[in-house]
């Protein structure tokens, strides 16, 4: 006999990966010894099914080691987050990869909003330590882009213009490629240092930051502030006043990544929101669930899936290019992204990548804007669709099977 939480628990998995009609104990075998090692904490051995739950509701995650920002790391993980076990599993399985509307595979294009102005003044002092700072350690093209930046500065001034504000340009190229949405993932408030150093201009300049979204045609959800992802209360607060300039919000992602899949990711689903798009390692590129498409997240408080779906991060900017985490150059990063869409394109997998907008200006953005639209050539070369948040999530809960 199965017991009834293991029974839930394999169906939420067969589910997930569109087994649907495959049955737990017939189809697919138990193996009680499996499911009692996820009791303990433990990953399960020589039972398929049993680890996939192991690696989607996150057990490693529960009560885990946590860094300075309460995130959990993929240098702590035993997953090897590009080679996802439920992938895996699902083509064991036999079944057929899920389509997009006609397309093989789709990338959301997404964007977190941290920063509407960069020419600040504490903007300016920031690039002019990072200059010093890239001159004493002999980074000279790091350099030279610090330079040409604090140059063109006083012609941003000039103009009225700034290299920040560049959303409709980023919606309307990627649009002219083929892209049929874009989400920017936008600040409803400034409660912690960590939110940016400049809350006042922030707050001003948010009604039209939502104005230029919307008038792009692009969608605008909420971005989680720091402090958000520790109070319910201060998350619904900073979708209200989004709401209150005219957008409508149907998903978010939280600022610094700070998820924690066993504290707040319900607090999102309470709040009113359709999905997240925020569980992604900050150190690796991959998948933290072990699944390459969008899910619905276990909670084992109510041992059922949330209302709510979650959007695979597989690939941010700043874990790319940051020296503090892989630390590569657009051409290094391109073999990584290249072999990614490969994988993409043969298995049918949807997820989401995150751009932030201060990346898109060409006089300092060391190529990382053109790797972005090269992304976007490449998933409609191979016959991938990119799409906004809101569509990829709308497709998860009603995929078109060929």
């Amino acid at each position: 006999m199965i017991p009834e939480q293991v029974e839930r628990r394999a169906r939420w998995v067969l589910d997930s990966i569109g087994a649907t009609e495959l049955g737990f104990g017939d189809d697919v075998p138990y193996r009680a010894e499996a499911w009692e090692a996820i009791d303990r904490g433990e990953r399960p051995s020589r039972h398929d099914l049993a680890e996939a739950f192991f690696h989607l509701a996150r057990v490693e995650e529960r009560g885990g080691r946590r860094d300075e920002h309460g995130r959990f790391l993929a240098a702590w993980s035993c997953l090897d987050p590009m080679h996802p076990p439920l992938e895996r599993l699902r083509m064991n399985l036999g079944l057929p990869a899920p389509r997009y509307d006609g397309a093989r595979f789709a990338v959301a294009l997404t964007h977190d909003v941290d920063s509407v102005r960069r020419w600040t003044r504490i903007g300016i002092r920031g690039a002019a330590a990072r200059l010093k700072d890239d001159v004493l350690r002999g980074r000279v093209r790091e350099a030279a882009r610090e330079a040409t930046g604090l140059a063109l500065a006083p012609v941003h001034r000039l103009r009225g213009t700034d290299p920040n504000w560049r959303f409709d340009r980023i919606v309307t190229e990627a649009r002219r490629r083929g892209a049929s949405g874009s989400t920017f993932f936008v600040l409803g408030g400034h409660a912690d240092p960590h939110d940016g150093s400049a809350p006042e201009m922030y707050d001003r300049l948010r009604p039209a930051l939502v104005e230029t979204l919307v008038d792009a045609d692009a969608e605008v959800a909420l971005h989680g502030s720091y402090r958000a992802a520790d109070e319910a209360s201060l998350l619904a607060e900073e979708k209200r006043r989004l709401e209150s300039l005219g957008a409508r919000p149907d998903g978010q992602r939280f600022h610094y990544l700070r998820i924690d899949p066993h504290r707040n990711l319900r607090a999102v689903a309470d709040v009113g929101l359709a999905y997240d798009s925020s569980l992604a390692f900050p150190d690796a590129i991959g998948f933290r669930a072990g699944i390459a498409r969008p899910f619905r997240p276990w909670d084992f408080e109510q041992e059922r899936p949330l209302d709510l779906v979650e959007i695979p991060l597989a690939v941010m900017d700043v874990t790319l290019a940051e020296r503090r985490y892989l630390g590569l150059s657009p051409r290094a990063a391109w073999r990584q992204l290249e072999w990614l869409l490969d994988q993409a394109a043969e298995h049918g997998t949807a997820f989401a990548i995150l751009w932030h907008p201060d990346r898109f200006d060409p006089p300092t953005s060391g190529g990382w804007d053109r790797l972005f639209y090269r992304v976007i050539d490449a998933v409609r070369a191979r016959g991938g669709a990119c799409m906004s948040a809101k569509d990829l999530a709308a497709h998860a809960v009603s995929i078109d099977r060929p």
